[in-house]
């Protein structure tokens, strides 16, 4: 999913542009795995697919990055967030895992969080 915010970069060179508030559009892509497909073979269905969009559009899209992390909101900051929040309050899938999050600016930056294997819990 793409989502528009507004960042600035802190510890900057004065002057340099990017330590002033601008705005990126970031895609957020989280990658999911499965043993079992669910009809009509899909890992994440229309209900996860659309809690995931609704919490970024919510959270996240049209917002002040520097407000809501308390570290610079570097595109790895957003993938940890959006991995962490998946694992904590998501609706679990049941049949699916997350095993990443991506998440990149169309300026080129990217970040990556893989997350580790399950531990044997049951979902």
């Amino acid at each position: 999913m793409s989502f528009p915010a507004a960042l600035s970069l802190r510890g900057l060179e004065s002057g340099n542009p990017a330590g002033r508030p601008h705005g990126h559009d970031f895609t957020a892509e989280l990658v999911f795995e499965s043993t079992t497909l669910v009809y009509p073979g899909v890992v994440v269905d229309d209900d996860m697919r659309t809690e995931i969009e609704r919490h970024i559009a919510d959270r996240l899209a049209f917002r002040d990055l520097d407000r809501l992390f308390d570290r610079p909101p570097t595109c790895e900051a957003i993938a940890e967030y959006l991995a962490n929040w998946h694992w904590c309050s998501a609706r679990p899938p049941g049949h699916a895992r997350l095993v990443a999050v991506n998440v990149s600016t169309g300026a080129g930056d990217h970040g990556e969080i893989h997350l580790p294997a399950s531990t044997g819990a049951s979902a």
